[in-house]
């Protein structure tokens, strides 16, 4: 005689939580690359997520605070990918680091953080809240660059800006190629890239070695 299956084991309150903070932040990202920062209000959250506005502030004071803890989010997941990516590929040259680099600025969910770093500007209480997340953010996107081989041979300083540089600018071509897309140009740009990458990599090396032989 066969058993009756068990019934599903019940998530317990701690577990329904994080389930409920989970979707409200999936849910503000999605909002925010689809419609902008600005329409996202409390009600599209919730219409997004299932979630009803007390259960929104039940979790989160407010919209402010769930739209950080959304673009932190993002920036956990964004750094994982380059982590298990470059994890996979150790022996990446300069190009194919850039390319990557370039790629994940423009995954969709990205969007998130050009939105809320052009609104920070002349919203002084998003920019209070946000500019902490960034530096962390930032910091540690210059402390995976440690992983590179290629880079490697840098010291922290000059890592740190290669790397802020790069962000930079692949900012701003994710921002301008919606408007004017250069597909010839952005391809030159990154063999630009990459060669003054190397060409700062081979300076400083040899600056390293005359500065030894004295």
């Amino acid at each position: 005689m066969s058993k009756e299956p068990a019934p599903p084991k019940r998530r317990t309150q701690q577990e329904r939580k994080q389930s409920t903070i989970a979707r409200l932040i999936e849910s503000t990202i999605d909002s925010i690359a689809e419609v902008g920062y600005a329409n996202t209000s409390v009600g599209e959250i919730c219409r997004r997520s299932g979630v009803s506005r007390g259960g929104l502030f039940r979790h989160f004071d407010s919209r402010l605070s769930l739209v950080v803890a959304a673009a932190e989010e993002v920036a956990v997941q964004h750094l994982a990918v380059v982590r298990r990516r470059l994890a996979q590929e150790p022996e990446r040259d300069l190009r194919e680091t850039l390319l990557l680099m370039r790629e994940r600025h423009r995954h969709e969910a990205n969007v998130v953080w050009f939105e809320l770093l052009v609104a920070a500007r002349t919203d002084s209480d998003l920019r209070k809240q946000l500019t902490p997340v960034a530096e962390r953010f930032f910091e540690t996107i210059s402390t995976v660059a440690r992983d590179v081989p290629a880079l490697r041979g840098l010291s922290d300083e000059d890592r740190h800006l290669l790397v802020s540089t790069v962000r930079n600018l692949f900012d701003g071509e994710v921002i301008s190629r919606s408007v004017v897309p250069e597909p010839a140009v952005e391809a030159e740009r990154l063999d630009l890239l990459a060669e003054f990458a190397e060409f700062l990599v081979t300076r400083r090396a040899r600056v390293a070695a005359a500065e030894r032989s004295r």
